[in-house]
């Protein structure tokens, strides 16, 4: 099978021509184009044909393409890393310009619950998550071993801290931590970086924080498996780094809060795919749409 792989994030931008087995046969990089859509589906598409020609395709089955951003039935909506707002039909050129092949795009949450799935730390598991914990928080989620188009982030969900309303990200992910910090008059940690630093020097000041951190994080976990009954979790992301720190307690906490309901423990493994994962995951995206 001839895939192409595009994995678009707000940074840098990766297009690969890859195998069922996932090897990459060819690979193009360079950074995001951001505020132009069209410039950035011209720069895709040259891309597309540089990495075809180098694993000499004769034509390509299926494109897949893993998105930091919005994406309904294959449609684009607001991007807002890349300055996207739904009003460029990236599906349409994609089928003008390649109408061979079968195209799937979708939110890169999505894209890694699929590949983590198919090929990764959830193999095996009929109904898995993968959530990346990082400048904010992803989700994506593969229920009776398929993938759901959830179409936003979880990080985007809503919790209340003391008496007002804030995103899930926006208190627990790796910038979000330096927020809960300032809320509790800690003013040298910016972001989870510097937090656990701090953990493990046992600074006196960050402990108490550090506990209503892991209390609101296993929340998060108890409220995903409440709905969906996950057999394992793939975490990914930087806050993953700091994993010793954390998982065991964050485990331990979420199961207790779900225990009377007898459903699957939460168990929080490290996704396989870590950097490449979004190419990876464009991939598994190429194959599903093929049926693979």
């Amino acid at each position: 099978m001839n895939l192409i792989s595009i994995d678009c994030g707000g940074t840098n931008l990766r297009v690969a021509a890859r195998d069922e087995k996932l090897h990459i046969l060819s690979v193009k990089r360079c950074a995001t184009i951001n505020n132009n859509p069209s410039k950035l589906y011209e720069l895709r598409r040259s891309f597309i044909k540089e990495v075809s020609e180098d694993a000499k395709y004769d034509k390509i089955d299926s494109i897949g393409r893993s998105l930091c951003g919005i994406v309904i039935h294959n449609k684009i909506g607001r991007v807002g890393n890349l300055g996207i707002n739904g009003d460029f039909d990236f599906e349409s050129k994609l089928r003008e310009d390649f109408p061979g092949a079968k195209i799937k795009i979708a939110n890169d949450g999505n894209c890694s619950a699929l590949v983590e799935s198919k090929f990764g730390a959830n193999r095996g598991k009929r109904d898995s998550a993968f959530v990346t914990i990082s400048t904010g928080i992803g989700l994506g989620i593969v229920h009776n071993g398929k993938r759901i188009d959830t179409t936003l982030e979880a990080g985007r969900l809503l919790t209340n801290y003391k008496g007002k309303l804030y995103e899930v990200e926006g208190l627990l992910s790796g910038k979000g931590i330096g927020t809960l910090c300032k809320l509790n008059g800690i003013e040298d940690i910016p972001s989870g970086k510097e937090f656990f630093e701090a953990v493990r020097q046992s600074r006196e000041d960050i402990r108490p924080v550090y506990e209503e951190w892991k209390n609101r994080m296993a929340v998060f976990f108890a409220d995903l498996q409440l709905l969906f009954d996950n057999e394992a979790y793939a975490l990914s992301g930087g806050v993953r780094k700091s994993k010793d720190l954390f998982v065991e307690d964050v485990e331990k906490k979420a199961n207790a809060l779900i225990e009377v309901w007898h459903l699957h423990p939460i168990v929080l493994n490290e996704a396989l795919f870590k950097q490449d994962v979004g190419l990876a995951a464009g991939c598994a995206l190429a194959l599903d749409v093929l049926g693979k």
